[in-house]
């Protein structure tokens, strides 16, 4: 389905692997790929592949690094991805929320211009590495980086094509370099019926269940805007489909919403009765192991579509790349959890911990099996070590080293950010990115 789709060209990398963690005698050229899945966690994929529901993940779970991917509270999606590609804590990346108010006290949410360290793709483009990023969290406007950047505004405009808006234009700005979003604009928009089609998701408002106590979901527009959420997703997969095959990169990175905004509402699809009695024997610690496992399960089933979705797009990448020396991380933020107030992953009462998210890394000389500790802070100082890049000198992470066979010294520098110069805010920008966190409850 997504195979004919996808053009089978391969892409060779300019960055250097050196030759002394590898014992060959040239210079090796190896490429980075991350593709990121907000809110995917084992407790819900795993079912699936105990059931043979997953093949393809379950295959390369077994033939990957794979962990329990340590985030951190408040477990929220535009602070941890921040911390993802910075290797470091909200403190000093500067996305603390996802807004903040004005001195007028005026509500904005958090913007590239907010952050206060450099990202992995602006470190690498200092060493005149070129990288694709494309739908990335707090990413508009987009980074000037040497190859293509996409940032999270771009995606709406699939929101001005159905309005029947002719102001597309208005968000050239959220492109960069400017003459791909030309190429990009011309990329299919699929409709939602063909993305139901195509994609094997199913009309998630059809299975809403009124007599839920998450009623409030629907009347918050959450589950009314599933179409919207899963065209996006739809159109960042063709427009990562068409950069990763014309665009020449080291590092390419890709972002999809749909486990986590599938998992929001999801409650809003059971019974009233069963999720009242769940939660309430959560509040009075009587809920027994084997009814807990009884809920993720269910909760498991109706995720089954979006995750194969999701292995889809996975199985493409990996099935259809042609360079030996490329490095797949495929992981999430969070994950998430069920307590006596719902299931979420942000607001969390003590005791619980933020929930972990998924991460599995595939490539040459990656050892298999499972990490014993990785955290959302250790992407960052592990890709500049792939890279054989000095490692950020105050990243918050660790360098994954016992997951590649082969060994290479660390070496450290301070990374300082680098403005482009003073960016205004863009209204249209502020306005659809809360209306999005409202929609989902954020905020």
């Amino acid at each position: 389905m997504h195979r004919r789709d996808f053009i089978k060209k391969s892409i060779i990398a300019s960055t250097g692997l050196g030759a002394a963690c590898c014992g060959g005698k040239e210079e090796e050229k190896i490429k980075v790929v991350i593709l990121g899945f907000d809110g995917a966690n084992w407790a819900t994929i795993d079912p699936l592949i105990k059931k043979g529901e997953l093949p393809f993940l379950k295959k390369l779970k077994e033939e990957s690094a794979w962990a329990n991917f340590e985030t951190f509270k408040p477990a929220k999606s535009n602070v941890v991805w921040t911390s993802i590609a910075s290797g470091k804590t909200m403190l000093k990346h500067g996305i603390l929320d996802y807004v903040y108010l004005k001195k007028n006290g005026i509500k904005v949410p958090y913007t590239r211009a907010d952050r206060k360290e450099p990202m992995i793709w602006q470190i690498l483009d200092s060493f005149g590495k070129r990288s694709t990023v494309i739908n990335w969290w707090c990413s508009h406007p987009p980074d000037k980086i040497k190859g293509v950047m996409v940032s999270d505004h771009f995606r709406r405009v699939i929101r001005k094509r159905v309005k029947r808006d002719n102001s597309s234009e208005s968000f050239a700005t959220s492109v960069f370099p400017a003459e791909f979003f030309e190429k990009l604009i011309r990329v299919e928009m699929r409709k939602y019926p063909k993305v139901l089609q195509e994609t094997g998701l199913p009309n998630f408002p059809g299975l809403y269940n009124p007599e839920s106590p998450w009623a409030y979901a629907y009347k918050l527009n959450l589950l009314k805007g599933f179409p919207i959420f899963a065209r996006m997703d739809a159109f960042v997969e063709k427009i990562s489909d068409y950069l990763y095959t014309n665009v020449n990169v080291d590092f390419f990175a890709t972002y999809f919403r749909l486990p986590d905004v599938v998992q929001h509402f999801v409650l809003s699809l059971f019974k009233k009765e069963y999720i009242e009695g769940v939660l309430s024997a959560i509040k009075t610690n009587t809920l027994t192991r084997e009814k807990h496992k009884e809920v993720i399960d269910r909760i498991s089933g109706f995720l089954k579509p979006v995750y194969r979705y999701m292995e889809n797009i996975i199985e493409k990448y990996i099935t259809e790349n042609r360079d030996s020396n490329t490095y797949f991380f495929i992981m999430s933020d969070h994950g998430f959890s069920l307590y006596d107030k719902g299931y979420n992953h942000y607001g969390l009462p003590d005791p619980y911990q933020a929930p972990d998210g998924i991460l599995l890394i595939k490539g040459p000389r990656v050892k298999k099996g499972r990490i014993k500790k990785a955290s959302v802070f250790d992407i960052a100082p592990t890709i500049l070590n792939l890279y054989d890049l000095p490692v950020g000198k105050n990243m918050d992470g660790r360098v994954l080293s016992d997951v590649f066979r082969f060994h290479r010294k660390k070496r450290y520098k301070v990374y300082k950010l680098k403005k482009d110069g003073r960016m205004k805010r863009d209204e249209s920008y502020d306005k659809e990115t809360l209306d999005g966190l409202e929609s989902l409850g954020y905020i």
